[in-house]
Parts: C-alpha cells; sequence; structure tokens
C-alpha cells in the first residue's frame, strides 16, 4: 500500500529466486503490474512501474521504467 509500493508481489521472499532469470521476473511483474493482470498483488491503478536487479557481485545492474 501507501503512495508508492514496494514489492507487491513479496520480492524474492514472496516468489522465491530464479538465478539466472530473476531479471527477467522482475520485467514480467512491472508488465503485469501496468496491464492490470497482476492477480492478488495488483496496484490499483499502476501506470508505471521501476525495477532494479543488480547481479554478479554488482557487475551487471539493469533498471527498467516500463509504462502504458
Amino acid at each position: 500500500g501507501g503512495p508508492l509500493p514496494i514489492n507487491p508481489s513479496g520480492g524474492l521472499i514472496g516468489l522465491g529466486h530464479p538465478v539466472g532469470a530473476t531479471g527477467v521476473r522482475m520485467a514480467l511483474d512491472a508488465f503485469k503490474q501496468v496491464t492490470g493482470t497482476a492477480g492478488d498483488y495488483q496496484v490499483e491503478g499502476a501506470k508505471t512501474c521501476q525495477t532494479l536487479n543488480i547481479g554478479g557481485s554488482t557487475t551487471t545492474t539493469v533498471s527498467l521504467i516500463v509504462g502504458v
């Protein structure tokens, strides 16, 4: 809840940590939020979503902003 919800799906604790595919899972979660298909963890009215994935002992960092 709140004005800027963080990890409505529970993040790595709630959904597990698919090593090597975490960024893809995060991108899919962002897509589901902005298309209104996130089910039980849908943030009402979500139009923009930001992800941050840090991997390889901080050698790879990717941030996505997804919106409709």
